[in-house]
């Protein structure tokens, strides 16, 4: 046996990557698995996400208050079908405040998609953004309570199967 061939055989026992994030220009030619992308889903390098998390936590804690705000409104109109007609005034009222936050929502999560991250989770907060891992494309993750991304996991997992990114 060859030198050469004790070499590839040690190359197809290891792994040629762990988790090592890559550029954009790494995946053209891997475009079937960008088609398999919900609609609206971006891209984004680790550079990219990183630079948009503080944003992003500042629309998540914006979104668990309005959470919290659609409950207590969801409880008051349950409360108030109880004893008032649906026609009242102060039914239309609170009806008309969550149909106000159902449009604030809508709106914080559009911004939020316009840094390329999806909220995941309000209560844990958890955010992620579509990036590249080893040639693959895969969730940068980032959980309530991380200073940074520093996780990721492949769309094929789940959030339990986080593992860390490794940077050169």
């Amino acid at each position: 046996m060859s030198n050469t061939g004790v070499h590839e055989n040690m190359r197809q026992d290891q792994p040629i990557f762990s988790g090592i994030p890559m550029e954009l220009e790494e995946m053209k030619d891997r475009l079937d698995l960008v088609n398999t992308l919900p609609k609206n889903a971006q891209i984004v390098t680790l550079e990219h996400a990183r630079a948009s998390l503080d944003e992003a936590q500042r629309i998540l804690s914006v979104l668990q208050s309005m959470s919290d705000e659609a409950h207590d409104l969801t409880d008051e109109l349950e409360l108030v079908l109880e004893t008032l007609p649906m026609n009242h005034p102060h039914v239309a009222e609170v009806a008309e405040q969550l149909a106000q936050l159902v449009h604030q929502w809508q709106s914080s999560v559009s911004r939020l998609e316009g840094l390329g991250a999806r909220i995941v989770s309000i209560d844990p907060g958890r955010i992620e953004w579509y990036g590249v891992v080893d040639h693959h494309v895969a969730l940068f993750s980032w959980h309530t309570g991380e200073e940074d991304i520093e996780w990721y996991y492949h769309v094929d997992e789940g959030f339990s199967c986080r593992k860390p990114l490794i940077e050169a």
